[in-house]
């Protein structure tokens, strides 16, 4: 019995082209940028900044 199964490579599969200067260059053309966001911590306002956010807008 004979294997008629085709074999892929992955890269033939895989849609990545390349990585230049920070951008993702996909095969289909297209270009992706990624970004780095930093957040604080949970639960590291004081509490005067944590009343001064939740204030706005119930000052009369």
């Amino acid at each position: 019995m004979r294997n008629t199964l085709k074999a892929a490579t992955l890269e033939s599969k895989f849609p990545l082209l390349s990585v230049e200067q920070g951008c993702i260059i996909s095969k289909d053309a297209d270009i992706t940028i990624a970004f780095l966001v930093s957040l604080p911590e949970l639960f590291s306002l004081t509490s005067e900044e944590y009343e001064a956010i939740h204030s706005v807008g119930t000052r009369q």
